[in-house]
């Protein structure tokens, strides 16, 4: 026989003590579970940083190789007309341009005058528009890299005497045999190479 409905039977639900251990739980699992993405977000922040950073080191360092590669035993005149020799450099400014280092470089078959400095935390490459000079001839400046606190050179003479300027003495001599770059950057990593020049 059976019993009218309603009678005898049993109706489970959740009581609020239940409730409130699932939310608290559910809470939990929402912290882990955001603190686990913002982590995996800061993460590749600092990853993104990090290839940006050797990324933009590689062509800088690419493009030092590719301009030591081709430079050219040629002097040039500057704006007063004096005899300059291919390559001149100095642990401060050279000329008024701030230049640090100057070459004379073969560029597509003709010869160019570039160089580079250190202005502001930058790295410039420095592009004349022509070998010898006429009066007030600036050069376009090209930022290379950021961030960079200090920019030095080196300077490999005939008797493997490494000096801190070129050239030694007055007058026109060829090039030294290789050139040491060496950059601080404001994180405090140093990179430093040397470059046989032709």
């Amino acid at each position: 026989m059976l019993n009218p409905a309603g009678r005898g039977s049993r109706h489970h639900g959740f009581t609020l003590v239940e409730i409130l251990v699932a939310l608290a739980v559910f809470s939990v699992l929402m912290v882990i579970a955001y603190q686990g993405v913002a982590r995996m977000a800061t993460t590749k922040q600092v990853m993104d940083a990090d290839n940006r950073k050797w990324r933009e080191w590689t062509v800088a360092l690419a493009r030092f190789e590719e301009d030591f590669s081709q430079v050219a035993d040629r002097s040039w005149r500057d704006e007063g007309g004096v005899a300059q020799p291919p390559l001149r450099g100095s642990a401060g400014a050279i000329d008024f341009n701030g230049a640090q280092l100057e070459f004379v470089r073969y560029d597509g078959g003709q010869l160019t005058r570039m160089g580079y400095r250190l202005r502001e935390g930058k790295l410039e490459l420095l592009l004349w528009n022509s070998l010898d000079l006429a009066p007030r001839n600036g050069p376009t400046a090209l930022a290379m890299l950021d961030k960079v606190q200090t920019f030095k050179t080196r300077y490999l003479d005939a008797n493997g005497q490494w000096q801190l300027s070129w050239p030694q003495g007055p007058g026109t001599p060829p090039p030294p045999r290789g050139v040491e770059i060496e950059l601080t950057m404001e994180t405090g990593e140093t990179i430093t190479r040397m470059f046989a020049l032709p």
